[in-house]
């Protein structure tokens, strides 16, 4: 399950969900609250940490890397080997990333995001454009 929801954000009137107004708050402030609240409602520990793995993996795509697993064990962002190999997993499950054996070392995997892991990345791009 994707965290997603149906969530516009209108500057004019835009009152959280305790009924305070949030239009004097700086907008990113705005966007990692409305992010913070999709992750609530979507109730989903598994997906902790995911977003920032995909965003990182279409960072080093855009750059014209290839991600291993190693990579992102090794970076320290994403956890601990066990942790990172989970989160990987939870992402190859979902569809948003696929993993392939390396064409160069039979021991290393490597990562690419999947047209619904960059249509992820989209959205949320969306939400954050609508704080601004």
């Amino acid at each position: 399950m994707l965290i997603t929801k149906n969530w516009e954000y209108n500057p004019v009137n835009a009152i959280d969900k305790n009924g305070r107004q949030m239009t004097n708050s700086p907008p990113y402030a705005r966007f990692l609250y409305q992010m913070s609240d999709l992750k609530k409602a979507a109730q989903d520990p598994d997906f902790e940490g995911c977003d920032e793995i995909l965003a990182y993996m279409a960072v080093r795509e855009s750059e014209g890397f290839t991600v291993k697993i190693t990579e992102l064990v090794q970076s320290l962002k994403f956890g601990t080997g066990p942790t990172v190999h989970r989160k990987v997993g939870v992402l190859a499950d979902r569809g948003l990333i696929k993993i392939v054996k390396s064409k160069t070392d039979a021991r290393a995997k490597d990562l690419s995001l999947a047209a619904t892991g960059l249509n992820h990345l989209k959205e949320r791009s969306r939400l954050m454009k609508q704080c601004l």
